[in-house]
C-alpha cells in the first residue's frame, strides 16, 4: 500500500511540474538586488523584426497580450537545451521574458548564468511558436551588483530559420534603464558561446 501511494505521489508530482506554467525573472527596480541576487541588464533582438501581421491575435484567448512581441529565454545553472517539439513549462520556471528590442533589467543568481534556448509566439490559439537556439551564457563577476550581458541579436531568414547569433556590445542601454541609480555600478559580463 505504501509504495502504490509513493507512486502516486511521485506521478502526481511529475505530472505536475509537465504542466508547469512559464515563470519569468522579476523585473529589478534599482541596482541593489540583495546578497544572492544580480541585476542582469541587456537586449534581445529579431532581424529582421516580427511584422504584426506575422502574429495572430485572438480575442479569446487568456494571457496573450504577455505573450505576443515578447520573447521568453530559459536561463538556468546547468546547459540544457530546450525540447523545441512542445512547449514545456518546466523549462521555463526561470526564464528571461523580454520585449522584443527593448532593454529589460531584471534581478537573477549570483551564478553563471545559461541561456538554454527561447521561443516567441506567433498564433496564441494554434500554438504556433518561433523557437531560437540557447548555447550562450554569462559570468557574475566578484562583488557585481549588476552586470550587462550585450544585446543578443538572432538573425532569420524567409523561412524563419535563425541563421546567425550575434553579441553586441551597446552600453548605451544602460544609461537608458538606470538613470541616475549608478551606472558606474554596473560591470560588464557580454554573453559568450559555449565551446
Amino acid at each position: 500500500m505504501r509504495r502504490r501511494t509513493a507512486l502516486a505521489v511521485a506521478g502526481s508530482a511529475l505530472l505536475l511540474q509537465a504542466c508547469a506554467v512559464p515563470r519569468a525573472l522579476p523585473e529589478a527596480t534599482s541596482i541593489d538586488p540583495g546578497e544572492a541576487h544580480v541585476v542582469v541588464i541587456g537586449k534581445i533582438e529579431l532581424v529582421p523584426p516580427i511584422d504584426p501581421r506575422e502574429q495572430r491575435s485572438h480575442w479569446n484567448v487568456v494571457g496573450e497580450k504577455r505573450m505576443l512581441g515578447r520573447v521568453w529565454m530559459a536561463t538556468g545553472a546547468e546547459f540544457r537545451p530546450v525540447t523545441t517539439a512542445q512547449l514545456e513549462g518546466s523549462q521555463f520556471q526561470h526564464s528571461l521574458e523580454a520585449q522584443w528590442g527593448v532593454p529589460f533589467m531584471v534581478r537573477a543568481p549570483r551564478q553563471r548564468t545559461y541561456l538554454n534556448g527561447g521561443v516567441t509566439h506567433l498564433d496564441a490559439l494554434n500554438r504556433e511558436r518561433l523557437w531560437f537556439p540557447g548555447g550562450l551564457y554569462f559570468d557574475v563577476p566578484a562583488g557585481a551588483q549588476a552586470v550587462y550581458v550585450g544585446t543578443l541579436r538572432y538573425h532569420r531568414n524567409d523561412f524563419n530559420a535563425i541563421t546567425r547569433i550575434e553579441v553586441l556590445d551597446e552600453r548605451g542601454d544602460v544609461a537608458k534603464l538606470v538613470k541616475g541609480m549608478g551606472e558606474a555600478q554596473v560591470r560588464t559580463s557580454l554573453l559568450q558561446r559555449l565551446r
